[in-house]
């Protein structure tokens, strides 16, 4: 006896077998005598049995008798209605099958056979006893802050060694036994299942208390229609207040708020937090739906706890027998592939031809209808309550046999039922596309033996009719084996087909429908010792590529020239690789799925290897497997019977790197792109940049490139980038951004600092910021090259007052050059003939201004008309009347002595000027005075410093040391013009004084 689960099945086997010897040859034998299964799985129940003689004419299965001779069958039992199916083979073997099993179908169940035989009757004792049992978590006090779990049966004990999958707060969390010692903690939940069979879980129990967090599913299946609205609920508990809740689907790569998902747009919405309600539901929305929940500190309901399992079904209309013909009966049956949950025993709907029939109320219409015309009748069903939700109309027409041998006929291409639309139908003729003449769903032909037509609607070319002929069955026609092959990468297919030749075939071959001209794929370079043709109607293709995916098609030719047309759509192969998915689970596990982009032909239900590093760890009928990964793990599948074709293998990110691009020296103010490149499988999801400038913090951006499109010397610094994956991530080593450019921030700093004392030696040293550092240094003084000045530091060891003047250097490096700022270096109080001179010339102009300013007062008294009070006033605050004067100097014709020390005249020099006045005396200066200046010398700009002390009105004269100074300044801008060659005239210099003098 075998037992399985529609979805998941956990079973306890007590191998005895009960054989019932009857006498004249009765006997029925079951296998186990007992069995122990868990509530919500499927159950498979078989029996042998012999009889004497006749023939079987009913076998079936019950548990109830309510008199003699009056056995309910299971399928007739309205407590097992839509969970019950039989099965039968010819070698006298039975098997009861019950899915969806609860714990009140814990009975004997018994094996009952009659025959036509008078007194043929026999049931065969003691039948199978099959109990169903759930999990439960035990918990048992171990001490203070420990507790063991025990995960156990609530009925029949399991026997074998079964692998028990343990969940804490809705996680997986270990593989284990079924005991699992944990700590006391109050917000903790526990489950257990059978590994392999998580979704018949425990219920989550609390090891302390009664308020830990926990979720518990209203339903663990749910059956609903297409195209109604269901409402998938739970029930759960937060050891804190919960801050977010949602639901999301089990087979999404990440969780995603379902709500917000776009496949579920206006569809999907929340009711109460913990009600997830799905209008207009789809086929594909069939899938598991889980919930989760946030706390405040930070806590996440696991998301590998099983939920509830949604299958949206279609109302469907069988048509029992396939082929109808004149005079006999049809049943129709509306059926749906599981039980709805909402309406278990649904009352049903029948329409006909769109209308509605009052009668019918059953599953099936009728018991019996016996049909005696060729017209087409479409039929549909429903459910009551859900009658905008029909059934796909099914159509049935009784065959009319056309006069054989009439010189035309007409095609007709039709289709069990009446297709929406208007489709326009296309037609072949022996393999050959016709033309748009004849687009039309009839088609008149001339009898031909020879000839055969096909149709097909346009834009499903794919899909046409068998080719038939029109005169006899020996007319030239192709069938092909199977539409569509699906086959793994690297495996061997075989693509068949039959044909029917009016006149024997000269030649065969295999070509690809994609190819403009057909050519034999026998003789193709990119088939070359990989296909080949076997009995003339078979091509096999070895080592299969995905580039093998193509439309194959045959094509024969006779003697008489005729070639079957290369337009008749033939098999469509489809070339598929292994691959693993991964689903993230928490605390480090992961859910791998292998998996195909479509269902292998020769192997729909495939038995799955998996492979850790190389090494084979598991072989399962599952595609699922839950994992752990280190840093070094490797995880692969294949399909067994194909061993040597391994999917890729999955891994964390490895051998991350940083690329610069251009390579090479990097220069400031150019493009410069780093990459971050990293072999994963599956690929990088994510890459995230680290770096720091200068020892700051790290910084961080994202993107497998950081574009600098104009770098700076400021980006200088450490950088490194991360790979991430679903199963992990890795770091690439730090490189160290270097970028070049020539100097800047150039100056010049002079040693010592303070006063330089004549005689004494003075340091100038040229700094300047540069990558690569300054290989060279000049030095200038007044805009000229010394020479000997090259180096960074330059030093004047005895510096006397023709060294004071302009100092600058130059730094450079490859890159460029840069100029510092200007330094003045002079010796202070050190007076030159010039600046005598200009005093002077400052004392000259004084007593003008004051004789100037003596003249003024006198004439401005001399025409006082007003009053004496006015006239004492303006006699106190006296003349504010700025006073300008220009004074050049008398024209001379300089001694050759006088111009070389004009030469050596290249000094700043500064004068204090002392002036005594009584403090009533504001009278600002200005005076400009410009003195001759020696040829090729730049212009220097010269400051002088006047200063005034001042006595107060009661002080006498002798007294004026002792007065406070005047803060009051004059600044006296000396200009040096460049004089002129010597010619037979003397040059004339004028000088020009500024002074000003600021008013108190």
């Amino acid at each position: 006896m075998a037992l399985r689960t529609a979805g998941s099945v956990l079973l306890v086997f007590l191998w005895s077998v009960a054989v019932v010897l009857g006498q004249d040859g009765w006997s029925v034998t079951y296998t186990p005598q007992s069995i122990c299964t868990l509530k919500g799985s499927t159950v498979e129940l078989s029996c042998s049995y012999t009889y004497p003689s006749g023939t079987v004419t009913t076998t079936f299965w019950f548990t109830k008798m309510y008199a003699v001779e009056n056995y309910v069958s299971l399928s007739d039992d309205p407590d097992y209605k839509g969970r019950v199916t039989y099965r039968s083979d010819k070698k006298n073997v039975h098997t009861l099958t019950i899915t969806d099993l609860r714990e009140s179908d814990s009975a004997t169940y018994k094996f009952r056979l009659i025959t036509d035989q008078t007194g043929g009757r026999y049931t065969g004792d003691p039948g199978v006893t099959l109990s169903v049992t759930a999990l439960q978590v035990v918990t048992t006090l171990h001490w203070s802050k420990r507790k063991t779990l025990t995960c156990s049966t609530t009925s029949c004990p399991l026997t074998g060694n079964p692998t028990y999958t343990w969940y804490k707060n809705g996680q997986i969390v270990t593989e284990k036994t079924s005991s699992y010692s944990v700590d006391s903690k109050a917000a903790d939940s526990y489950s257990c299942a059978v590994k392999g069979h998580e979704d018949l879980h425990s219920p989550a129990v609390c090891v302390q208390g009664q308020s830990c967090k926990r979720v518990t599913y209203t339903k663990r299946r749910i059956c609903a229609l297409k195209g109604s609205t269901v409402d998938i609920s739970c029930t759960y508990v937060g050891y804190y207040s919960t801050i977010s809740t949602f639901w999301f689907r089990s087979d999404r790569l990440i969780p995603k708020d379902l709500t917000k998902d776009p496949e579920y747009f206006s569809r999907a919405l929340e009711r109460g937090h913990s009600t997830l309600t799905i209008t207009d539901l789809r086929e594909e929305d069939s899938a598991e739906y889980r919930f989760t929940f946030k706390k405040w500190n930070n806590f996440e309901w696991g998301h590998s706890f099983p939920g509830t399992t949604l299958t949206v079904t279609d109302l469907q209309v069988k048509v029992t027998p396939d082929t109808v013909s004149e005079g006999h009966s049809v049943t129709l049956t509306c059926s749906t592939t599981c039980t709805l949950t909402d309406k278990p025993n649904p009352t049903y709907i029948w329409y006909k031809n769109g209308q509605r029939l009052d009668e019918p109320t059953s599953q099936q219409y009728p018991s019996k209808m016996v049909v005696w015309d060729s017209s087409v009748n479409s039929y549909s069903c429903a459910v009551e309550g859900y009658e905008g939700l029909h059934s796909p109309v099914v159509c049935f027409q009784v065959k009319v046999t056309h006069i054989r041998w009439a010189t035309s006929k007409t095609l007709t291409c039709s289709s069990t039922c009446i297709l929406t639309g208007n489709p326009t139908y296309i037609w072949y003729k022996n393999g050959q596309h016709l033309d748009e003449s004849t687009y039309k769903v009839k088609y008149s032909v001339s009898s031909n033996y020879e000839d055969s037509y096909s149709c097909a609607v346009k834009g499903h070319e794919d899909l046409h009719s068998p080719g038939v002929c029109v005169q006899g069955q020996d007319c030239n026609r192709v069938t092909y084996t199977k539409r569509r092959i699906c086959a793994l990468k690297g495996s061997t297919v075989d693509i068949s087909c039959t044909y029917v030749g009016y006149y024997y075939p000269t030649s065969t071959f295999w070509f690809r429908s994609d190819r403009l001209i057909p050519k034999d794929l026998t003789k193709d370079p990119e088939y070359f010792g990989r296909a080949l043709e076997r009995g003339h109607t078979t091509l096999i293709i070895s080592d299969l590529r995905e580039e093998d995916s193509a439309e194959y098609r045959f094509i024969y030719k006779n003697k008489y020239n005729f070639e079957w047309g290369h337009s008749f759509p033939g098999t469509k192969l489809t070339v598929t690789g292994l691959q693993v998915k991964v689903i993230p689970a928490a605390e480090g596990q992961k859910t791998l799925t292998c998996s195909t982009t479509c269902p292998l032909t020769d192997n729909p239900k495939p038995t799955y290897i998996w492979y850790k590093n190389g090494h084979k760890v598991k072989e399962d009928s599952s595609s699922s497997y839950s994992v752990y990964f280190s840093d070094a793990d490797s995880y692969s599948c294949t399909v067994k019977g194909h061993e040597g074709l391994s999917s890729p293998a999955v891994y964390k990110p490895k051998n991350t790197s940083v690329s610069v691009s251009p390579s090479g020296e990097i220069v400031e103010g150019s493009s410069v792109t780093l990459t971050c490149s990293s072999d994963a499988n599956p690929p990088v999801q994510s890459y995230t940049w680290w770096y720091r400038k200068n020892g700051d913090p790290y910084q961080r951006m994202t993107g497998p490139h950081h574009v600098f499109n104009q770098i700076q010397s400021s980006d200088i610094g450490e950088y490194y980038c991360e790979a991430q994956n679903e199963i992990g991530k890795d770091r690439s080593t730090t490189i160290n951004m270097d970028v070049k450019y020539g100097p800047k921030n150039t100056s010049v700093s002079v040693s010592p600092s303070g006063e330089i004392v004549e005689g004494s030696s003075v340091t100038l040293t040229c700094s300047s910021d540069a990558n690569p550092p300054v290989n060279k240094y000049t030095w200038y003084f007044q805009n000229k090259t010394f020479q000997n000045g090259f180096g960074q530091i330059y030093n004047i060891s005895n510096f006397k007052s023709k060294d004071n003047g302009h100092y600058h250097c130059e730094a450079w490096n490859g890159r460029g050059s840069r100029n510092s700022t200007v330094l003045m270096i002079t010796l202070p109080g050190k007076q030159t003939s010039v600046m005598t001179a200009a005093v002077g010339i400052i004392v000259v102009v004084l007593v003008l201004i004051f004789c100037l300013s003596g003249f003024m007062w006198f004439r401005k008294k001399a025409s006082k008309s007003t009053s004496d009070t006015r006239d004492t006033s303006e006699n106190v605050q006296g003349d504010s009347s700025p006073v300008y004067d220009n004074i050049s100097s008398m024209a001379m014709t300089p001694t050759a002595k006088q111009r070389a020390a004009t030469v050596d005249q290249d000094d700043v020099h500064y004068a204090s000027v002392h002036f005594s006045r009584s403090k009533n005396q504001e009278v600002p200066l200005y005076s400009t005075v410009q003195l001759p200046q020696p040829q090729k010398q730049d212009e220097d700009v010269q400051y002088a410093a006047v200063k005034f002390n001042r006595p107060s009105a009661a002080t006498p004269p002798a007294a004026a040391q002792a007065a406070e100074e005047d803060s009051s300044e004059i600044y006296s801008r000396v200009n040096y013009p460049e004089p002129r060659r010597p010619e037979n005239k003397s040059d004339t210099t004028p000088v020009y004084l500024d002074l000003y003098s600021p008013t108190k």
